[in-house]
C-alpha cells in the first residue's frame, strides 16, 4: 500500500434528517486497497497513537458511513487497509457536534519557557496558562504521555512544590508538550509545545537560536474557507513540513510558505471540518534533516 496517498482528506456532511450525520473520504487509488476504518474519540487529540480512539466499523470500499445522531460530541478519523492488513496512518479529524451542545470554549494562551542549559546539562519545562480556572495539564514528552499536572507550578519533568526540577534525556531533539484542561474534565483550555535540543554536535542548533517562525491565519474560519501562511527570519535556503491535526499535509519548498496550498502568490484557502484544527510548521534547510523553526496555531471552523 502507497502509505502516502492513504487517506487523502475526510469530510462530514450534516444532515438534518432522522438518519444523521455522514462521515464522506476521498477513495484511495492503491490496487492493494481491501478498505477503510472508521474510529471515534471522546475527546482530542484524536488518531490511532492518541490513546483516545476506539474502531467503529470496518469497511471495504466504500467512501462513506453514517454516525448516526451521537448524543454528545464526538470526532472521527478513517484509515485505509490492505489485503495483508497492513493499515494507513490516521486521516484529520472531524467533529460531530450534538444539537443544543455549549460551544467550544476559547483557547487560553500557553506558554512555555525552558529552564537550564540543554547545550550543557539538565534542563526542564515551566508552564503558565492566562486561564484562572482551577485547571490541569497533561505533559507529553516526544509525543509520549509523560504524567499529570494538577497544581502550579506546572512543570516538565517535575517539580518541587516551588520551582522546576531538571533532568536529562539523551543527546539530541526532544519535543514537550503540554496541554491544559479544566480540573478533572476533557474540556481543553490549551496547549503549547517547544523543540529543545540536548547536547551540543556540530550538527545541534540551541533552541534560543533558532530563527523565529510566524503564522498567520488568512480567511474567516468561522463563515468560510481559511488557511495558514507561514513566514521565518532565515535567510537561507529553507523547505517546511506541513502539518493538519497532527498529519503530514505536504512540504513547501518555496515562498509563500501556505497552508493548504498557494498559487505561486498568494495562499489558496480550503475547508477541512467543522471543529478544531491545528496547523504545524516545521521548517529545515533544503534537503537536510536540520531543523530551524517551527511553529502551530489552532483554528476552530464554524460556529
Amino acid at each position: 500500500m502507497n502509505w502516502v496517498r492513504a487517506i487523502a482528506g475526510v469530510l462530514v456532511l450534516w444532515s438534518s434528517t432522522a438518519w444523521g450525520a455522514t462521515l464522506t473520504w476521498n477513495a484511495n487509488s492503491d490496487t492493494d486497497l481491501a478498505g477503510y476504518r472508521v474510529y471515534q474519540c471522546s475527546k482530542t487529540p484524536c488518531t490511532k497513537t492518541s490513546g483516545t480512539a476506539s474502531p467503529v466499523a470496518t469497511l471495504g470500499k466504500v467512501t462513506s458511513f453514517n454516525i448516526g445522531t451521537p448524543a454528545v460530541t464526538t470526532y472521527y478519523f478513517t484509515t485505509a487497509y490492505d489485503f495483508a492488513n497492513n493499515e494507513s496512518n490516521s486521516s484529520s479529524y472531524v467533529t460531530f457536534t450534538a444539537a443544543g451542545s455549549p460551544p467550544p470554549p476559547t483557547l487560553e494562551a500557553v506558554s512555555l519557557t525552558v529552564v537550564g542549559n540543554p547545550a550543557t546539562g539538565p534542563w526542564g519545562v515551566s508552564a503558565t496558562t492566562t486561564n484562572t480556572q482551577d485547571v490541569m495539564a497533561n505533559v507529553f514528552l516526544d509525543g509520549k504521555f509523560h504524567h499529570v499536572e494538577n497544581l502550579a507550578p506546572y512543570s516538565f519533568p517535575g517539580d518541587n512544590g516551588t520551582t522546576v526540577t531538571t533532568a536529562l534525556f539523551g543527546n539530541g531533539t526532544h519535543t514537550v508538550e503540554f496541554v491544559f484542561y479544566l480540573q478533572n474534565t476533557t474540556t481543553e483550555i490549551g496547549r503549547h509545545s517547544v523543540t529543545v535540543t540536548e547536547g551540543s554536535t556540530s550538527t545541534s542548533t540551541s533552541t534560543s537560536t533558532l530563527p523565529k517562525v510566524s503564522l498567520t491565519v488568512v480567511g474567516n474560519p468561522a463563515t468560510g474557507p481559511w488557511g495558514v501562511s507561514a513566514t521565518t527570519t532565515n535567510t537561507q535556503d529553507v523547505m517546511a513540513k506541513v502539518f493538519l491535526d497532527g498529519v503530514l499535509h505536504h512540504v513547501e519548498n518555496l515562498a509563500p510558505y501556505s497552508f493548504p496550498g498557494d498559487n505561486g502568490t498568494t495562499l489558496t484557502p480550503g475547508l477541512f471540518g467543522k471543529g478544531w484544527h491545528t496547523v504545524q510548521f516545521v521548517f529545515y534547510l533544503q534537503n537536510t534533516t536540520t531543523e530551524i523553526g517551527r511553529a502551530s496555531v489552532i483554528v476552530l471552523q464554524g460556529t
